[in-house]
């Protein structure tokens, strides 16, 4: 190489959150663990996007906001 490097660059993951029990855990079409992607806020509720660590599969959640 000529002194030029190549750089990746690597989203850092957050901790996932506590899970609440309203939230599946384990994918409904193989029963494989399911991976939190990406939490989407809404105004009444959050969304919950999760991939099966088995299959691939893509599954949302709707999460109720706590009242407060």
């Amino acid at each position: 190489m000529n002194g030029s490097a190549m750089i990746a660059v690597v989203p850092q993951c957050q901790p996932d959150p506590v899970w609440p029990a309203q939230v599946r855990t384990s994918c409904p079409d193989c029963t494989a663990r399911l991976e939190l992607l990406r939490v989407i806020p809404g105004r009444a509720a959050e969304y919950w996007t999760l991939r099966c660590a088995g299959c691939g599969g893509i599954h949302m959640d709707i999460v109720d906001r706590p009242r407060g």
